[in-house]
Parts: C-alpha cells; structure tokens; sequence
C-alpha cells in the first residue's frame, strides 16, 4: 500500500516538473531578441564623399568643342581654370554631384573619348570628427560665456582670453568644414581637348594620326622658325659683310705695304 503511494507521488512530482521545464522552454523561445541588423546604430556617420573626374576627348574643331563643353555648364556651376590654345584646350570645371554623371554623358557624346577616371574619397569619418569638435567647442564656448558674466576682473582676462583661442579654433573648424561640403556639393572635373584632323573610334589610331599631323607640323614649324632667321639676318648681313670684306681688304693691303717698307729698310742697313 505504501509502495503504491510513494510511485503515485513520484508520477505526479515527475509530471509537475516535466510541465514545467516545457513551459521555461517556450518561454525562452517566445523572448528570443530580434535581430539588430536593420537597426541603424548611433554615431554611424552619414556618407560624405568627394568625386573627382579626369576625361580627354579627341576633337575636329578646338574653337567649336570649346563652346560646346561651356554649353554643359549650368548657371550655378563654374570653371576653376581653363587653358586654351590653337590645339588643345584644358578645363577644370565644378559640376554639381547630383548631376556628375549626366555632364560626363554629354561629353561623351559630343566628342570621341580618349581616357577617363573618376575617384571618390570618403571622408565621412573626417567630417564626423570636425563635426563633434565643432559641437564640444560651442559647449565649452557657452560655459565660458557664462562663467564671464560673474567673473571677478583677473578672472575674465583669462576666461576672455580662452574665449578668444575657441572661437578662433571654431573659425578654423568651421572653415574646413565649409570646404567639405563644397567639394561634396560640386565635384571637380578636368577635361582635356586635342585638336586632330584624324578621328577614329579607336583612341591608339587616333594618337598615332595626331603624332604624324604633330610632326609634320613641328617640321613646317621649324622651317618657318629657320626662315625668319634667314630674314632677320639678310639686313645685317648686307651691312656688315661689304664692311668686312673692305676692312680684311684694307688691313692686307696694309700689312703689304707694312711688309715692304720694312724690307726697303732691311736692304738699306746691308748696304
């Protein structure tokens, strides 16, 4: 009888305990976190990057390319530098970054492309840094301000003094900061123009064509260079050869006589 009391209490305790571990154990399943992988974190720095591009085309008319590239250029963009001869051209031009890619396929359908590369710096992490300096320097400027306000008077010397090194150190940051954004805003593109009487879909042909045209040139260059030596030279040369020749005439008609006077005095002194 007492046996059969004591497995009836282990079967219920057993079954108490199997019940309550099952129900630990959808606990643990219903509280598992959701994953924190499109959870933004804090601090993360907003993307800030600075694109550059460096292009050269190949054109039949620098005058009218030129015009051309100037007619991509919107109102509110601008040109850097620009550099423009009889045979090539070069521009460096701040095009909006929202609108880079565009400019870049306008050049590239209106002239025959001979390199190009474009670069991205991400300075995000910079940008951040300034930006918290810039956030700890206006706090420390408040506490300095009002600090100021009850100062006794070799108290405010020096707080003025402090005063005055953060707000140039905010100046400084801000500045930069200011240069950031603008080369964020505006991306800088450099694009070379060449001059070629030879275009071709392919660029190796087409710089072999330009390096003939180029050496034909420098050729037809250096005779004109040669002529107008020859030209500057005539005017002087009719002057001064007469007179040269004359002068060396003169001179050995003098040293003759200078000769035969000299040997009618040695003949004389024999006698």
């Amino acid at each position: 009888m007492h046996k059969k009391v004591f497995l009836f209490l282990f079967l219920f305790v057993s079954l108490f305990m199997f019940a309550a571990c099952s129900s630990n154990e959808d606990q643990v399943i219903d509280e598992n976190p959701v994953s924190d992988s499109n959870v933004p974190l804090e601090g993360t720095p907003e993307r800030k990057i600075i694109y550059k591009v460096n292009a050269s085309y190949d054109v039949s008319d620098i005058e009218e390319a030129v015009n051309e590239l100037k007619s991509f250029v919107l109102s509110d963009e601008w040109f850097d530098s620009e550099s423009i001869s009889e045979s090539n051209a070069y521009f460096k031009v701040r095009i909006k970054t929202e609108r880079l890619d565009t400019f870049v396929s306008d050049l590239n359908e209106a002239f025959q492309q001979r390199s190009y590369t474009k670069s991205g710096e991400d300075i995000s992490l910079s940008y951040q840094d300034k930006t918290a300096k810039i956030l700890s320097l206006t706090l420390q400027q408040e506490r300095l301000q009002a600090l100021y306000e009850s100062a006794s008077f070799s108290d405010s010397i020096v707080i003025n003094k402090q005063l005055s090194d953060v707000e140039a150190e905010l100046s400084k940051l801000q500045g930069e900061l200011n240069v950031f954004d603008s080369l964020i805003e505006y991306s800088t593109v450099e694009v070379r123009l060449y001059g070629s009487s030879i275009i071709t879909r392919s660029p190796f042909f087409n710089r072999l064509g330009n390096a003939f045209v180029n050496g034909f040139k420098g050729l037809l260059s250096f005779l004109d260079g040669l002529f107008i030596v020859i030209a500057t030279i005539i005017p002087f040369a009719i002057v001064f050869v007469p007179a040269g020749y004359f002068g060396l005439k003169f001179y050995r008609k003098h040293q003759i006589k200078q000769k035969a006077k000299y040997e009618a005095m040695k003949a004389a002194r024999a006698q």
